[in-house]
């Protein structure tokens, strides 16, 4: 189910109670259409292109995680300000943009299941109208006046910026190295989806601080979620092609795992590598085959649930509320993709 079709379900039926994940949703419902209408209003501008190419991303179905995880957050720890509609727009924002960057320079062909937006605009439409999501949504906290706001963003994408970069420098580095992967990851994925669970470190500090280490480990078990998928699911479970990353050079924990108990497959991936990505597309497919049949699957699939365990820890420190409950619902709802 989408969450336009999730939202609709819940606000025109309230009292069927649905999946644990559709009641969470349910508690924000009205404030998530909030945060779309002001995503839609931070994409406008009078160069057409950019709120046609931008909103086709940002309203093409995604799952508006980073928003949920926000508005749930201020409700957990009681924040009402207004300005969490913002922040929650401005953390779907920032992620639009780093999926239009993504894509150009992974060259993906596909995203959310449809062609890229870099293959119907262009590399150059693509980078620059995710510079634009970047730039608004830099400037749309700034004119919030909350200063702290601005410098735990500013701090974020600094370090979603040095996890690309990393990311690139090792990409076809035949090496598997954990702490290598977990470094990408955090500054990559979980550092944003931080930011949006301390709702920009706005609430008292006390549980804003609760909240970001809620943040990081969700963040991680997302992004070792979709990393599981990419060798278990296929193109309609996930919108690109399986074993994608590995294509791209990357060396995402399945394979990492996999290689770790069997040194033929890491001996494998090295010369599949040696000459770096792209690589041979038969070739990439008989390793990717290997992983998918390893245990290094199934173990990745337990360190994104033993990470969203980890997540649901940091709310001790939260009071008792249904919204609390949601965000524990929510942690296990991204590991259960996968188990």
């Amino acid at each position: 189910m989408t969450l336009q079709a999730t939202h609709a379900a819940l606000q025109s039926s309230p009292a069927i109670p649905g999946t644990a994940l559709e009641q969470a949703v349910g508690l924000v419902a009205g404030e998530l259409t909030e945060v779309d209408a002001r995503l839609e209003q931070l994409l406008q501008s009078s160069i057409a292109i950019i709120p046609e190419l931008g909103g086709k991303l940002a309203f093409a179905g995604g799952k508006r995680f980073r928003p949920l995880v926000t508005l749930l957050a201020a409700r957990a720890a009681g924040f009402i300000d207004p300005v969490r509609i913002t922040v929650a727009a401005v953390g779907e924002l920032l992620h639009t943009a780093t999926l239009l960057h993504d894509d150009v320079i992974d060259a993906g062909e596909f995203r959310r299941g449809r062609p890229t937006a870099r293959l119907q605009y262009g590399n150059g439409m693509a980078v620059l109208t995710g510079d634009f999501c970047l730039a608004r949504a830099m400037q749309a906290i700034a004119y919030s006046g909350r200063l702290h706001a601005v410098q735990t963003l500013s701090d974020a994408v600094t370090r979603m910026a040095e996890g690309e970069v990393a990311q690139l420098e090792i990409a076809g580095d035949p090496a598997p190295d954990k702490a290598r992967y977990y470094l990408v990851i955090e500054r990559k994925t979980a550092a944003l989806i931080a930011w949006c669970a301390s709702v920009g470190g706005l609430p008292a500090p006390e549980r804003a601080s609760s909240l970001y280490r809620y943040g990081l480990e969700i963040g991680y078990a997302f992004q070792i979620a979709d990393d599981v998928l990419d060798y278990a699911g296929d193109l309609h479970d996930t919108g690109k092609a399986r074993g994608q990353d590995l294509r791209d050079g990357k060396l995402t924990l399945p394979l990492i795992l996999a290689c770790e108990r069997d040194p033929g497959l890491a001996r494998a991936v090295q010369q599949l590598l040696a000459h770096g990505p792209p690589v041979d597309a038969a070739a990439a497919e008989a390793v990717v085959a290997r992983v998918a049949d390893s245990p290094g699957v199934e173990l990745a699939a337990r360190a994104a649930e033993a990470h969203a365990e980890a997540a649901i820890a940091q709310l001790a420190e939260l009071p008792s509320s249904a919204a609390r409950d949601a965000l524990v619902e929510l942690a296990r709802s991204v590991s259960r993709r996968v188990s």
